[in-house]
């Protein structure tokens, strides 16, 4: 029992990987005769005689078809082995050529091994950067909530100071301009400071004295406006993807109405304000009104800005594309 071998035994033999003693028999499958198919599969003697003949044609450079030769002369095939060779022959030419151009077996499988182990670290690796990008994607999305409730809480903010801010002046003749005027969910505002008109007026008695009356006339409240940093702020509008468009250098709002005046001759103009839209009012000569409705506002990074969201013309409203060609109109002039 000494002479009966295993894969591992004709490997150690002939001093080759048990890979290799496996190729011989798949090359030469009548001439290793096979004891018993158990595992593991156990050869009989004459198959180290074999395989140690296959290694030297091998090592001479011989091809698949001279070494089958060789052992032809020495060694009896078994016919049904022989027959599968044959099949095996036909469907792997190639491989045949390439043992007969000099490369050995034993190089081809260590090639294939190693292109399979590249190929398996390759899927490993599309793997991993799959789940990375996917990851990614988590965080990103993350990213954009955080910026948006940052952004809705600063115009929540702004909106809450524009509301809440006490008039501060440096003088009398500002303050009616800097006061913010209350919103119509609260009480109405208290009367700016007036200043009267005096004529004195002497009226004499029948007995000679005189008495003198003061009559006074109130003159008109300044008409209201917002503050001068709502109109320093620069504006913008929304395109129909939603995105804020501005202009070149940051317009601001004061700048795009003294434009608009401009380019109105004889135009009468005034502020009015619905809740938290100022309502800019330019009534031209021949009658025509245009009403712009302003708001402020934050862009998805954090910028305070000033939103024209509506164009009404003679009381129209219009579509929110004759807003756009009105506000490029009005752009390409700044």
């Amino acid at each position: 029992m000494a002479d009966i071998y295993t894969h591992k035994d004709l490997a150690a033999l002939c001093g080759v990987s048990e890979t290799t003693i496996k190729s011989y028999r798949r090359k030469f499958p009548g001439f290793i005769p096979v004891l018993t198919r158990g595992k593991p599969i156990r050869f009989k003697p004459e198959a180290g005689e074999v395989c140690l003949m296959i290694r030297d044609c091998f090592g001479k450079g011989m091809s698949v078809n001279e070494t089958y030769k060789v052992l032809k002369e020495h060694f009896k095939e078994d016919r049904p082995a022989r027959q599968r060779r044959a099949r095996n022959d036909e469907t792997a030419p190639d491989q045949a050529d390439a043992v007969s151009a000099g490369v050995s077996q034993e190089y081809l499988e260590r090639f294939f091994a190693t292109a399979g182990q590249m190929m398996q670290g390759m899927a490993g690796l599309a793997t991993a950067q799959a789940k990375a990008e996917h990851r990614l994607r988590k965080v990103e999305t993350a990213l954009e909530k955080l910026l948006e409730i940052e952004a809705e809480n600063k115009a929540f903010f702004s909106r809450i100071l524009e509301r809440t801010a006490p008039a501060q002046a440096a003088s009398a003749s500002d303050a009616a301009s800097d006061a913010m005027p209350a919103t119509a969910a609260t009480a109405q505002p208290s009367p700016e400071p007036k200043m009267r008109a005096r004529k004195i007026v002497n009226v004499r008695g029948p007995e000679g004295d005189v008495d003198s009356y003061a009559l006074e006339q109130d003159e008109q409240p300044s008409p209201e406006r917002p503050s001068d940093a709502f109109l320093g702020t620069p504006i913008v509008i929304r395109n129909d993807q939603g995105e804020f468009l501005g202009v070149p250098g940051r317009l601001p709002l004061a700048g795009f109405l003294s434009i608009l005046v401009d380019e109105t001759d004889g135009a009468d103009a005034n502020w009015t304000r619905k809740e938290n839209t100022w309502i800019f009012t330019v009534t031209a000569s021949d009658g025509d009104t245009h009403a712009l409705h302003f708001t402020s506002t934050t862009t998805p990074r954090g910028n305070l800005v000033i939103l024209l969201d509506r164009l009404d013309v003679n009381h129209t409203r219009t579509s929110p594309e004759f807003l756009q060609e009105f506000f490029r109109q009005v752009k390409d002039k700044a």
